[in-house]
């Protein structure tokens, strides 16, 4: 069964630091007004190799994105260098044009995103990134599951009930 890629807070797209692909022909780089130093840098590595780029905004045509993705040629590397929220839209909408986990690299120049699926309400929500335990919005406590669910979209989380703090009487 396909599953189809989903950028998350552990994917294989994400990158500290961006390296060219071996065999890539071809570098796409689709940038927000925060990633555009670090996505200049790269374009400057690159001086031997053919080079497109698109600087997005929340303005941006979802249109205009996926048509510059689909123009690329086979052996494009797309790399995406911008905040969580804008490399999420811009992540699906490469994925939608055709775009494999091995052709994307992400850099992400704020803090990434985790999320939870609850499945006792099942709703997605987003959790801080170190915490084991959360509570839902539908007020059931979870746990973090260590597996991420592709099609949830989200770390599974097991509903348990919390043990309560013993209160000495007397004391």
């Amino acid at each position: 069964m396909y599953s189809r890629p989903v950028l998350f807070d552990q994917s294989p797209t994400l990158a500290d630091e961006f390296s060219l692909l071996q065999g890539r022909t071809k570098i796409a780089v689709v940038f927000d007004e925060s990633g555009k130093r670090l996505a200049e840098s790269l374009l400057q590595k690159a001086e031997n190799i053919p080079a497109a780029a698109l600087l997005v905004s929340d303005s941006t045509p979802s249109q205009a994105i996926s048509e510059f993705v689909a123009s690329q040629k086979m052996g494009t590397q797309i790399c995406i260098v911008s905040q969580w929220d804008t490399a999420y839209r811009i992540f699906s909408l490469t994925v939608d044009e055709g775009a494999s986990e091995e052709e994307i690299q992400t850099l992400i120049v704020d803090q990434k995103k985790r999320f939870i699926y609850c499945m006792k309400c099942f709703s997605t929500s987003e959790i801080p990134s170190n915490e084991a335990a959360v509570q839902c919005q539908c007020g059931a406590h979870l746990e973090v599951g260590p597996f991420f669910s592709k099609v949830r979209k989200g770390y599974i989380g097991y509903p348990f009930i919390p043990v309560q703090q013993r209160q000495t009487v007397g004391s």
